[in-house]
C-alpha cells in the first residue's frame, strides 16, 4: 500500500509463478530444478503484425517458438528462488487460441510429501486470495485448469497431481493473458497501492459460456 511504482511479470511468467509459488515458499521441493512448458494464444504476441500471428496461418498449428532462452525465465527464477539457487527450464508454445495461457510445470518434492501435504500448502498460500482458485476435480471435462473458462476474468486457476510412487508433481496453471496476465493484474496492484478494495473493478466472472 502506498507504492509509487508498480511492475508486473510477463503473462507466461505470472502463470508459472502462481502455479509453483506454494511449493517453493513452503519448502517442499526435493530438487531445486523446475521444468515448465507454457502454451499461449496469439494475443500474447504483441501488437506488431507478423505471419506467425496471422490467424489463417495459426489455424490448426501448435508451434514451439521459444524452446530455450525465453526472457521470462529470469522473472520465474527471481520470484521462486527465495535466496537459494534454482534452475528453471522454460519452453513456450504458440497454439491456435486467441487468449489464454496454460503452464504445465514439473517439480520434484521431498520424499514423504503426499497429496494431502500439497493440498495444505496450496490452501495455506491461496485460501484467502480472491483471484486464486485450486481446481482439482475427480470427474468432468474441467478437472484441471482450463484457459477457455477464464477468458475475460482476473482469476488464475491452479491444479496439481502427484505421480503415484514417485516424487514428481505436475502443476497446471491457467489464466487470461490479457487480464490476469496483463491489465487486470495492473489494476489489482493499483487497488492495493491506493488503499482500495483489492477486487475493485475485477469481479467479472468471465465470458464462458457465451
Amino acid at each position: 500500500m502506498g507504492a509509487r511504482f508498480i511492475s508486473g511479470a510477463g503473462c507466461l511468467a505470472t502463470t508459472a509463478i502462481l502455479g509453483l509459488l506454494p511449493l517453493a515458499r513452503h519448502d517442499v521441493l526435493g530438487r531445486r530444478e523446475l521444468f515448465i512448458e507454457a502454451k499461449v494464444g496469439s494475443s500474447a504476441a504483441g501488437d506488431t503484425p507478423a505471419l506467425s500471428t496471422h490467424h489463417p496461418e495459426r489455424s490448426g498449428s501448435m508451434r514451439s517458438f521459444q524452446p530455450t532462452g525465453h526472457r521470462h525465465t529470469a522473472e520465474i527464477v527471481q520470484e521462486l528462488s527465495f535466496g537459494r539457487p534454482l534452475q528453471v527450464h522454460f519452453s513456450a508454445t504458440a497454439v491456435e487460441a486467441v487468449r489464454g495461457v496454460l503452464a504445465t510445470c514439473h517439480a520434484f518434492v521431498k520424499d514423504g510429501v503426499e497429496e494431502k501435504d500439497l493440498w495444505k500448502v496450496y490452501r495455506a498460500e491461496y485460501g484467502e486470495e480472491p483471484f486464486l482458485r485450486v481446481v482439482k476435480d475427480r470427474q468432468g471435462i474441467y478437472r484441471y485448469p482450463e484457459p477457455k473458462i477464464l477468458v475475460g476474468s482476473n482469476f488464475c486457476d491452479v491444479g496439481f497431481e502427484k505421480e503415484a510412487g514417485g516424487t514428481r508433481v505436475v502443476v497446471m496453471a491457467a489464466l487470461d493473458n490479457l487480464v490476469k496476465g496483463a491489465a487486470g493484474n495492473g489494476v489489482q496492484a493499483m487497488n492495493v497501492a491506493c488503499g482500495l478494495p483489492e477486487t475493485a473493478g475485477l469481479e467479472f466472472p468471465g465470458l464462458h459460456p457465451i
